[in-house]
């Protein structure tokens, strides 16, 4: 493998497969020069995404990082999913660093992010430092939640180095000792909150600007949105990515966020950024439950739809809809032209 390839790495389970899924055909639609490494965090996940890419990506199981890590082994059953899936992130990261070559290049995204553009420019932008933080850039409006953290663990860039592995080292054994689900006090939150540290605790830490990376709901008041033919711009800069945390689906196939979030611009954050989205995310559920018996729309979290969620597909048009029944799957699962 180049130095140059990006690895980009991810983790989800099964029942987060559809967003994963539609997650890693946006990607792989801008990137297809990328190499991709999946955490599969059950079984059934990881036989899917086997198949679907047949050969393409590199399927990791949590079995099999966490057999052969002890200290995984025993927090294993005294932590929620949401909290074990959290501690495994650095474990995975620093096992996926290890094995660039010296310089290569690794990028985290979560799974419930979604691609518009090609993701090149951030690692211009990062140059040659060794680590790369995405900011969460509040708007004004949700400064409060700063308690969860100056910087986000949704989308993270490493150089492989050995600050890279030393930082990883050192983030795997402070997530051991405590990844728990309510922000404290001295700032930890999950495996998120210890990033605060990051800048001074380590040499080479780059916090990226481009706000096209990573834009979200707790910063998109914030920021200035327009169309510029097919594209979305950004604060003049190509929309890259969104990340699409707090949005949920109920029963009846309406999806949600959680809060408005975007009150400032929310015709045109619903109709260009939210919409695609959840039909990528409604057509991968019904192509797995034509298929393996399952839509993979669902959350280790608690969610609760409550008074302040703002639908984001008011219409949704596949509600209902019988599977087969008039419907012809843009994409098949077993086909891996993505």
């Amino acid at each position: 493998m180049s130095v140059g390839r990006v690895t980009y790495c991810t983790q989800f389970d099964s029942q987060y497969l559809a967003r994963g899924l539609a997650m890693l055909r946006s990607l792989c639609r801008y990137d297809r020069a990328g190499s991709i490494r999946i955490l599969a965090l059950d079984e059934l996940c990881g036989t899917i995404v086997r198949e679907v890419f047949a050969g393409q990506v590199e399927v990791v199981s949590k079995e099999a990082l966490v057999d052969g890590d002890g200290a995984l082994r025993r927090c294993r059953d005294t932590r929620s999913d949401w909290e074990f899936y959290a501690t495994l992130k650095p474990a995975f990261l620093h096992d996926t660093v290890s094995r660039k070559p010296y310089g290569g290049r690794v990028a985290y995204i979560d799974a419930d992010t979604w691609f518009y553009a090609p993701p090149d420019d951030v690692w211009s932008e990062i140059g040659s430092a060794s680590i790369g933080l995405s900011p969460h850039s509040f708007s004004e409006e949700h400064l409060s939640q700063r308690r969860y953290g100056v910087y986000n663990a949704g989308f993270l860039c490493f150089r492989a180095n050995e600050t890279a592995l030393r930082c990883l080292r050192e983030w795997r054994s402070d997530c051991l000792g405590w990844c728990g689900e309510s922000p404290t006090a001295d700032g930890r939150f999950m495996n998120q909150g210890y990033l605060n540290s990051w800048p001074a605790r380590f040499a080479g830490v780059h916090v990226i600007q481009h706000p096209g990376y990573n834009l979200a709901p707790w910063n998109v008041n914030g920021r200035r949105l327009e169309r510029f033919g097919r594209r979305m711009l950004v604060d003049g800069q190509p929309l890259v990515f969104y990340h699409f945390s707090q949005t949920h689906r109920d029963a009846a196939g309406n999806w949600y966020s959680l809060q408005d979030y975007f009150s400032r611009q929310r015709s045109l954050v619903i109709e260009e950024i939210y919409q695609p989205y959840v039909s990528a995310v409604e057509d991968e559920g019904l192509l797995l439950l034509r298929q393996s018996g399952f839509t993979g729309r669902n959350s280790v979290r608690p969610v609760t739809i409550g008074p302040d969620a703002i639908c984001v597909n008011p219409r949704a048009p596949r509600s209902g809809m019988v599977p087969g029944a008039g419907l012809e799957p843009a994409l098949s699962l077993r086909k891996n032209g993505f």
